[in-house]
């Protein structure tokens, strides 16, 4: 990874974020330049840091668009509207599955985006223990960023590196930059990458305190959120007792009663599901090009990815189903556009809404799975918190509650996946960690500009892996992803 990079990208935030420091401060040198001690010698300003590097987080080039975006067109359960032009072309390459190095769709932005974020959490986490200020308050901050960058370099490596079932952890993994001035270009293996995610979330949780949670906490990382992203780490590694273990963490602070029901399943923020979620304000949202926007067409969104049929369908499954409801009418005035989220100013399709990054029932889905694959209490647990979900997205309970044994337990886990966490990351990711085949229907994706060849992606294709950057790997010979 280039140095020169890492140092302007976390000095450009720094300067954002001084602007509103003391001026006598920052005219001791040109405007242009900002020396590395007023920041890193001050907790309450590597503070400030840690804020900004929330708002990278919820930049449309990571979470606040390009991920989830990217997750969910590259399913079967999402298509662009029915046109052979659109002006996204670069996303709608990922759509069709025609990446490559040089002509790789959002991967380089994204790529970027990671990178920057990593660049300023590592300059908190070298000067941290050093700074002058609380010591409380030094702990969480470096509790935070430790949790911080390990979520990071997970996504990248669930985007840009094969899944472990592929290798068991020997196949490539990502460069991992763990201090400001290093130069990394070596990948290493995906077990050395989990390896670094687990020792960073381990540690965030050893530091942070326990705490009840209260509306608006899971605004910041906190200790439960920890362990959800454990648990979800520990699911993608397949290691399906520890999955268990840290599901178990979490519902013991936060209980199936938190579950959103028939009546109260609305996405507002901070719902009771709420794990950890990025805030988004009018100072932060990127309007839109924020996530919200891409699928809702109202008050100016671009609304141009709507659920294929068959998910509508499939939203349609139980009585009375709450999930059924987001679907509103969309630029072909039929009823698939998914809509869950909801501009909070009153309008819709500004993306000026809060990003659920992991919330309880993905932790009570993870719980289901990791049982259904062996961890404690087998297929017996398994249905036992397949149904605590199960059972607030029905009218009818004893029609739609979950009975399947064996590889339809699996199928049927990964279907209340889809319909469950639908636009939070998920989709394809899914398929790609448990080796799932991409199966597309022709009359989903009519008229879309999708070539019929790549309507089915077979199982662990390098087409579903996001190429390493054409210019990353020219500028510092990093390998590139083998298969590309």
């Amino acid at each position: 990874m280039r140095n020169k990079y890492y140092i302007s990208g976390a000095f450009m935030l720094i300067l954002t974020i001084l602007m509103g420091c003391q001026k006598d401060l920052l005219n001791q040198k040109p405007d242009h330049v900002i020396s590395e001690e007023l920041v890193i010698n001050s907790v309450d300003k590597l503070k400030r840091l840690l804020a900004g590097s929330y708002n990278e987080i919820s930049n449309g080039n990571y979470l606040g668009r390009v991920l989830y975006k990217r997750s969910a067109v590259k399913s079967a359960d999402f298509r662009f509207v029915q046109t052979i032009y659109n002006p996204r072309n670069y996303e709608q390459i990922e759509y069709r599955y025609e990446e490559s190095g040089n002509n790789n769709g959002s991967a380089s932005i994204l790529w970027l985006q990671c990178y920057k974020v990593i660049g300023n959490l590592n300059l908190i986490l070298a000067n941290i223990d050093r700074a002058i200020g609380d010591d409380a308050l030094r702990a969480q901050i470096k509790a935070e960023s430790l949790a911080l960058r390990g979520m990071v370099y997970f996504d990248l490596s669930r985007t840009f590196a094969y899944p472990w079932i592929k290798d068991k952890g020997n196949s490539q993994g990502i460069p991992l930059k763990l201090t400001p001035n290093e130069v990394v270009i070596e990948r290493g293996t995906l077990a050395q990458t989990y390896n670094q995610i687990l020792m960073d979330l381990l540690m965030a949780e050893t530091l942070l305190k326990e705490s009840v949670p209260a509306a608006g906490s899971s605004k910041y990382i906190t200790k439960v959120g920890v362990q959800a992203l454990m648990a979800r780490v520990y699911l993608y590694q397949e290691n399906w007792q520890m999955a268990l273990h840290y599901a178990q963490k979490v519902m013991e602070v936060i209980p199936e009663e938190k579950l959103m029901g028939l009546t109260n399943y609305v996405f507002s923020d901070y719902t009771s599901e709420s794990i950890f979620e990025l805030s988004v304000t009018n100072d932060n949202s990127p309007g839109s090009n924020g996530l919200g926007a891409q699928f809702d067409f109202r008050a100016g969104g671009q609304g141009d990815i709507l659920a294929t049929q068959t998910f509508s369908d499939l939203l349609k499954e139980y009585v009375a189903d709450p999930r059924a409801n987001l679907l509103l009418t969309d630029k072909e005035g039929t009823k698939n556009a998914f809509v869950k989220y909801i501009n909070r100013s009153g309008g819709s399709g500004l993306s000026i809404h809060n990003i659920p990054v992991i919330r309880l029932s993905e932790i009570v889905l993870i719980a289901a799975e990791a049982c259904a694959n062996g961890a404690t209490g087998g297929e017996e647990a398994a249905l036992r918190y397949l149904n605590m979900l199960i059972k607030r997205r029905t009218g009818d309970f004893q029609r739609d509650r979950a009975t399947e044994s064996g590889v339809g337990l699996l199928n049927r886990i990964a279907k209340e996946r889809r319909k469950e966490l639908a636009l939070e990351g998920h989709e394809i990711y899914d398929l790609i960690r448990t080796g799932t085949a991409l199966e597309r229907k022709l009359t989903d994706h009519i008229n879309t500009g999708l070539n019929s060849k790549n309507l089915n992606i077979p199982a662990i294709s390098v087409k579903m892996i996001y190429p390493i950057p054409a210019n990353e790997i020219s500028a510092s010979g990093m390998k590139q992803t083998i298969g590309y």
